[in-house]
């Protein structure tokens, strides 16, 4: 079963799950630091809100913001990379 966590990024809670190891590290789900990492660790890895579930960077794009989804992305990896601790 997948962890879950919910991070707070700029006033909005997010609710995060985990993914696996090998789809964390697999280049077809984007290379890190690039624009294709950011919005498949988002699209995999947000659950809530909905909106920036389903639209992943895309959502913050049109939101023209450029600071959340860097700290957002800081803290899945932080998610990812905590031990199960169950």
């Amino acid at each position: 079963m997948a962890r879950t966590k919910t991070v707070t990024v700029g006033g909005t809670d997010y609710q995060l799950q985990s993914v696996t190891y090998s789809w964390y590290f697999n280049p077809a789900n984007g290379r890190k630091n690039t624009a294709k990492y950011v919005d498949a660790l988002i699209k995999g890895c947000v659950t809530a809100p909905a909106e920036v579930a389903k639209g992943g960077l895309k959502y913050f794009d049109e939101q023209d913001d450029l600071a959340t989804p860097s700290e957002l992305v800081r803290e899945i990896e932080n998610f990812l990379a905590e031990r199960n601790k169950s």
